[in-house]
């Protein structure tokens, strides 16, 4: 069978359609549709990579650790020196301790105990102060405000006397509460070369003082411990993470063998991406297009490495274009014209400029000796090295200057690296000086940019893991996920397509912030909009429709006028028939552009006789000044003006070309990368182009034109339909469509249009098939026997010798999540010490206590240990209703003294929660929150029901897998019940959408998933038949399963013990379900060492 393949990808999801074609290469049968949905690769809340907890974790475990060793060896350097014996260091912080800021200032001026002088030296190696390994770090915002406050320290230290930072924190106010930092604030940050003068000091104190063991030999080994440290970013001495990640990450060159790719900071490969970007400036006047000369190229050129950023505006004055000369691919608005193009920038030398900046700042001479290597080299240096050390290596290796050296070190870090090395860039950069695009370039310079170092395969391969394109995990999801349901179709359909469409959404090449705006301007668009159909509303008492919208939006746009006539529109017969109509301003047959620049509202006589033509081309004498006038005066965006005012169209070709295809980067490379690795069908029509992107815009109008409604709300399905309606966007089809827009543009002067294939006179918007709105409808029915009855019943031709048996409904496969790593539990520990009672003890704010029904403050925690403190916080909640957050909203509430005056400041106190499942830590001495729940185990106990067992990721590191399963609601004492599962009980693992169906005695009923949603609220389903069922999460204290239906529709959050029965299903990537048998229970033995 020859067919075809329509994607539509988007950051969560990839619909898919399998269209068989004629022998035009034409579609005209759906051979099956379908949507692959999985998780954004994100978090959620914020857009933050999902990489971050656990790098931080792991950073805190390696700071930890090394937090430790150095203890350890300081501990070491203690009994080696004689300080202390073993038994007494062990027992050093036994009984009453006398302050140790006390003792670090008193070791200045008397001898000090062996005790004390051990327990300073362990102090200060516990509290070394702050030092970075970039001078350039005092850029970094974070690091801006911490060495701010090391620098306020250092100058109290001196304007007060301070001999060292130990006697500032003893003696001085503002460190008499907390002599530590809290959350944010770095008030007690020192730097740490004043913690080692005051060793130096100490040290010196008592060896005058007479005390043998701080001799200068210890003092030297010391010191070494105290100020060793190790870059962080050079990780472990050994392991995965050991070493420069980032030089481990590098790709290699796309062209030169062996060879890294360059840093994008290095002087080759900005000149590389300067020389194409002066290429791709074109520009336009008069409806006519044209490149810069060789000489327009060589000035920005120049002007470019003389500032930073270069504006289209200094290149408008430097190469003195005319008034009527335009950039294409700027975004005019209305009266905005010099703002555009003072927005619009060249900025590939900004590191340059950067480097350039710098050295000048030191010595401009020595910037102008440097060589083109020496700048590549600076480039390199500061983009892969983290820390001053490395960089001085590399610089030095470069032949630099150590003042120069020095100068560069106050430079913060260059980031990302290109996708060609310095030699590639090189042997290129000649061929784009002279004005050669990319792929001439790359061809005059003996490299093959089609190239992929392989022929084309059946299946696509996935993604190579050095490249560098994708930097986004959403986006690098999303694709992988789209190479899965290709290569799954492949398999499915035993042979390659004939050709494939791809839709990117556009929020694919948006992050979460960008996301969300876009979405917020998108709400108050749709708020617009709904205001706009109120207004309406007032003047006609028929029904409104989106056109109507559309001229009402166009009328306020237009100030109430003809925009070719100028006549005066009246609003009350806005949505009279043959009154006024919606034009395309540069006909719709000609450039495909449906966008509201596009679009003016004129008298339906108007357009009558502008038919296929621009407005100037039939606009003529007085009444064509007048309009020039109109429109100049108007109050039009600059993008609507300027298509107004063409008077020609000599670049037709491309324009529609542009509003057919998208251009966006990840569509060119999904372009590019499906082009280079899928093998495709021979094409009986001699189809050349076998992989298109098609642009957004003109999937969006021909569904509005085949009246598809698209409601997101109304679960996933609706990429499925979109697949297919981008799968039918042939060469062909817009020719028809083409045809057709002719048509309507020139029906009332006489023409008129026939279909070449059918002989029949265009009068309808074309479909790719005659019966082709009814046969999706059809296949879009979610009961197989009812869809197979419609079809039958339809009696179509192309399903003649189609078995309908073998014809499913779409079924949207989800990404499972089969992981078993994760957070062990939540970061806050509790007090253990009444967990046999089934509770912990924990701190809280003082805002979030409260008075129980007795009076007392609730859950307390042992208010006899300071009954004073107790009675003053409850007669200060009593004072206030009872109500914390009110109560102690000032943040200040004192400890009262037995003397009756104020004591220290009282931030939290402890209170008693009842938990159920934690997890003990800290030698069983603490308890936290499981964090992550894996899986649930489901068990079968004959005659009773089901059961459910969460499995959490602290279990995967237990010698036995835990087998007790919740039971709804709590004993006697108020505390979770539980109950024992044997193993002969169980049935089948779940994890986060594994499919389910369940099966119940009686009828049940699924509720609505989005209340936005044009769905019925609630949905009833006959239990013997059963419901296939997402499963997603499962509730402790209920004891019951949650789940969706495939499309996400529906979602049942109480499947429970008393089902009648429940069955695992196996889901593959284009929504193929096989029934699993039960399964034998899996521990984590295999993760283990």
């Amino acid at each position: 069978m020859k067919y075809a393949i329509g994607l539509d990808i988007g950051i969560e999801s990839v619909g898919y359609a399998v269209l068989e074609l004629d022998s035009h290469d034409q579609p005209f049968r759906i051979e099956r549709l379908g949507s692959r949905v999985f998780d954004r690769a994100e978090h959620p809340k914020d857009g933050s990579s999902l990489a971050v907890p656990r790098r931080e974790a792991r950073g805190a475990r390696r700071r930890l650790r090394r937090h430790r060793h150095r203890l350890e060896r300081i501990r070491g350097l203690i009994l080696s020196s004689g300080i202390l014996s073993g038994a007494e260091l062990d027992a050093l912080y036994k009984g009453q301790l006398e302050d140790i800021y006390a003792l670090r200032t008193k070791a200045l001026d008397e001898l000090v105990s062996r005790e004390a002088f051990a327990r300073i030296l362990i102090h200060l190696a516990q509290r070394r102060g702050y030092r970075s390994n970039r001078k350039a770090d005092a850029a970094d915002k974070e690091n801006g405000v911490l060495l701010a406050a090391v620098s306020e320290n250092q100058k109290r230290c001196e304007e007060k006397g301070y001999r060292t930072v130990g006697e500032m924190f003893y003696r001085d106010e503002a460190f008499a509460i907390y002599k530590r930092n809290k959350q944010a604030n770095y008030l007690n940050t020192v730097d740490r070369a004043s913690v080692e003068a005051e060793a130096r000091l100490i040290f010196a104190a008592q060896r005058e003082r007479g005390a043998a063991y701080a001799s200068e030999e210890t003092e030297a080994a010391y010191l070494d411990i105290l100020l060793s440290q190790r870059s962080f970013a050079e990780g472990p001495a050994c392991g995965p993470y050991s070493g420069n990640q980032v030089e481990r990450m590098r790709g290699k060159c796309t062209f030169e063998e062996g060879q890294l790719r360059a840093a994008k900071a290095s002087y080759s490969f900005q000149l590389f991406n300067l020389c194409q970007h002066i290429n791709h400036i074109r520009l336009s006047a008069k409806g006519v297009t044209r490149s810069l000369t060789d000489e327009e190229r060589q000035q920005v050129y120049e002007l470019a490495h003389e500032k930073a950023e270069v504006t289209f505006a200094q290149i408008r004055k430097l190469l003195h274009l005319a008034e009527d000369e335009d950039f294409v691919g700027i975004r005019y608005e209305a009266g905005a014209r010099a703002k555009a193009e003072k927005n619009a920038k060249l900025k590939d030398l900004e590191n340059y400029h950067k480097i350039r900046k710098c050295i000048s700042a030191y010595s401009a001479e020595a910037f102008a000796e440097l060589s083109y290597d020496q700048l590549d080299a600076i480039g390199e240096a500061l983009s892969k090295n983290q820390s001053d050390a490395d960089i001085t290596g590399e610089l030095t290796a470069a032949k630099l200057s150590p003042q120069v050296i020095e100068a560069l070190l106050t430079l913060p870090n260059f980031a990302k690296f290109g996708h060609l090395s310095v030699m590639a860039c090189r042997k290129i950069l000649p061929f784009l000086q002279q004005g050669y695009t990319y792929d001439k370039a790359c061809e005059a310079a003996g490299y093959d940019p089609k190239a992929n170092n392989g022929k084309p395969e059946l299946y696509l391969p996935s993604l190579p893991k050095n490249q560098s394109e994708i930097t986004s995990p959403v986006v690098l999801r999303a694709v992988s996920q789209t190479i899965k349901v290709v290569n799954a179709i492949v398999r499915e359909m035993q042979g390659s397509p004939v050709y494939l469409n791809i839709e990117l959404a556009r929020e694919l090449a948006h992050d979460k912030k960008e996301r969300d705006e876009i979405k917020k301007a998108q709400d108050k668009n749709a708020e617009t909009n709904e205001q706009l159909m109120e207004q309406l509303r007032e003047y006609t008492d028929g029904k409104i429709g989106g056109q109507d919208l559309i001229k009402m939006k166009l009328w306020q746009e237009q100030d109430g006028r003809c925009m070719y006539s100028g006549e005066a529109i009246e609003i009350e017969r806005l949505t009279e028939p043959g009154y006024v109509d919606v034009d395309h301003i540069v006909p719709y047959s000609i450039c495909f552009d449906d966008r509201m620049a596009n679009k003016v509202l004129v008298l339906t006589a108007e357009n009558r006789q502008k038919g296929n033509r621009l407005p100037l081309q039939y606009l003529q004498g007085k009444k064509r000044d007048d309009f020039i006038i109109r429109v100049e005066q108007s109050n039009l965006k600059y993008a609507k003006k300027s298509r107004l005012l063409k008077e020609s169209i000599s670049d037709e070709a491309e324009w529609k070309q542009r509003n057919l295809q998208d251009t966006q980067f990840m569509a060119s490379y999904l372009h590019r990368y499906i082009s280079e690795h899928l093998l495709f069908a021979p094409s009986d029509s001699g189809r050349k182009r076998r992989v298109t992107a098609v642009n957004g815009a003109i999937t969006a109008y021909v569904r509005k034109r085949w009246g598809i409604r698209k409601i997101r709300e109304d679960g996933d399905l609706h990429h499925a339909v979109d697949a297919v309606v981008i799968g039918c966007i042939t060469q062909g089809m817009i020719n028809r469509i083409s045809r057709y827009s002719y048509y309507k543009e020139t029906k009332d002067n006489g023409d008129y249009i026939v279909d070449e294939q059918t002989g029949e006179l265009i009068t309808r918007f074309p479909t790719p098939w005659a019966h082709f709105l009814d046969e999706l409808s059809i296949r879009m029915t979610q009961n197989a026997k009812n869809m197979r009855k419609q079809l039958f019943d339809a009696n179509y031709d192309s399903y003649a010798e189609i078995d309908l048996e073998t014809v499913m409904p779409p079924f949207v496969s989800r990404m499972c999540n089969h992981k078993s790593t994760g957070s062990a539990h939540l970061e806050t520990v509790r007090s253990g010490k009444l967990l046999d009672q089934g509770k912990v003890i924990s701190k809280v704010a003082l805002t979030a206590l409260k008075l129980d029904a007795t009076g007392e403050i609730a859950n307390y925690y042992n208010p006899e240990s300071d009954r004073l403190l107790y009675e003053a916080l409850k007669e200060r909640l009593q004072a206030h209703g009872g109500d914390g957050k009110r109560a102690f909203a000032d943040g200040e509430f004192r400890k009262p003294k037995a003397d009756g005056t104020p004591g220290p400041v009282v931030k939290k106190v402890k209170v008693i929660d009842t938990v159920s499942n934690v997890v003990q830590v800290q030698d069983q001495t603490g308890v936290a929150n499981n964090e992550t729940m894996l899986r649930c185990d489901v068990f079968r106990v004959e005659d009773d029901g089901y059961y459910f067992v969460p499995v959490y990721v602290a279990d995967t590191v237990k010698p036995q897998l835990p087998s007790l399963a919740p039971i709804a609601g709590k004993d006697a004492d108020g505390r979770k019940r539980w109950k024992q599962m044997r193993e002969e009980d169980f049935l089948f693992t779940l994890y986060p959408n594994d499919l389910i169906r369940i099966y119940s005695k009686k009828p049940f009923s699924l509720n609505v998933v989005n209340k936005k949603s044009t769905l019925p609220e609630k949905m009833t389903v006959p239990g013997e038949e059963g419901v296939f069922l997402y499963y997603r999460g499962m509730n402790i204290s209920t004891a019951v399963l949650n789940a969706i239906t495939h499309d996400n529709t529906y979602s049942h959050d109480s499947i429970g013990k008393t089902m009648q029965r429940i069955e695992k299903y196996e889901v593959d990537v284009l929504g193929n379900i096989r029934r699993i048998g039960e399964e034998k229970r899996k521990d984590f033995s295999h993760k283990k060492k």
